[in-house]
């Protein structure tokens, strides 16, 4: 059984105080097992799981393990369309706006009292957003971050011994809360917020095309000319990179100086790059043949590295 599979099964969700720690108690013992020394640090109200040396690597992987609310539209990930982009997001509120608005007018036509009409529009309106942002758990979040939690997991198995640190490795608590746990590590850590290459997987298991978006200063790291040179077309998979300032990736290497991050999208004609059915019910699907790929090359990386 994959790591995906395994994940998959046994912690679909992991929202709730109660669903992460068993995660994590399962990761623990997954990292120990394969031989690294591995830690829970407690950031605040963010608990972050750690296997090797954050301090000494020369790179770091990473992904966030928790999993967000289930919302009835996608959160559409089109990184490369930034017009198209703004435009869905702004009807999302419209949207939001027009529902408040509905039930706000339906109370003026029942008390005709617009101070409380108005009361009623803005409680609807932010009752919605925290709907949608930590409302009732998506019960299927397999690409969305399962695979990128996997994808770390399969990694630290395929890494030689010999290897091994050259790397460490982080799953982030609360990265759909506005990438709260790897904020509150970075703050931590200030000489891997400001140094240390950190190489993020989120929603890396859905589309034959790799985008790496990659922060101005990481381009100056010594892994990153290892990672420029593995990430070749193979296996169905078109790797891209691309500057991070021309990508809308929202995701925990934006926390580090040094990001980099790595999702997996479709393309198409008009629309460019995009990742579909993302916190939505319809997230059900990974392909394990994206995360071999994924995991392949980046074992090829950390080994290259060990040998210069």
């Amino acid at each position: 059984m994959t790591f995906l599979q395994e994940i998959t099964a046994r912690f679909p969700i992991r929202k709730t105080a109660e669903q992460k720690e068993a995660f994590l108690k399962y990761a623990l013992a997954a990292a120990r097992k394969m031989g690294y020394e591995a830690r829970i640090e407690e950031n605040g109200r963010h608990r972050n799981w750690i296997a090797g040396d954050p301090e000494t690597a020369e790179i770091i992987f990473t992904a966030h393990y928790d999993t967000p609310a289930v919302k009835p539209l996608p959160n559409l990930i089109i990184p490369r369309n930034v017009p198209l982009f703004l435009l869905y997001h702004f009807c999302v509120v419209l949207l939001l706006f027009a529902v408040s608005f509905g039930a706000a007018y339906l109370l003026f036509l029942l008390t005709r009292e617009k101070r409380l009409t108005l009361i009623a529009f803005i409680l609807a309106y932010y009752a919605l957003l925290m709907l949608i942002t930590v409302g009732p758990a998506n019960k299927n979040n397999v690409n969305c971050n399962t695979s990128g939690v996997a994808a770390v997991m399969q990694l630290m198995l395929r890494i030689p011994e010999e290897a091994r640190g050259q790397a460490a490795f982080i799953l982030f608590d609360n990265g759909e809360k506005g990438r709260l746990g790897s904020r509150a590590y970075a703050t931590r850590h200030q000489q891997i917020k400001k140094r240390s290459p950190v190489f993020n997987m989120d929603c890396v298991g859905v589309g034959d095309h790799l985008l790496i978006g990659v922060k101005n200063f990481a381009r100056a790291t010594f892994a990153y000319g290892f990672l420029q040179n593995a990430f070749t077309q193979r296996d169905g998979i078109t790797p891209h990179f691309y500057p991070n300032s021309g990508c809308i990736l929202h995701s925990d290497h934006q926390s580090f100086r040094c990001g980099i991050t790595a999702t997996a999208c479709r393309r198409r004609r008009l629309i460019g790059f995009y990742t579909p059915d993302i916190q939505t019910r319809r997230d059900t699907k990974a392909d394990q043949a994206n995360i071999d790929y994924l995991t392949d090359t980046l074992t090829e990386v950390v080994k290259t590295m060990a040998e210069n």
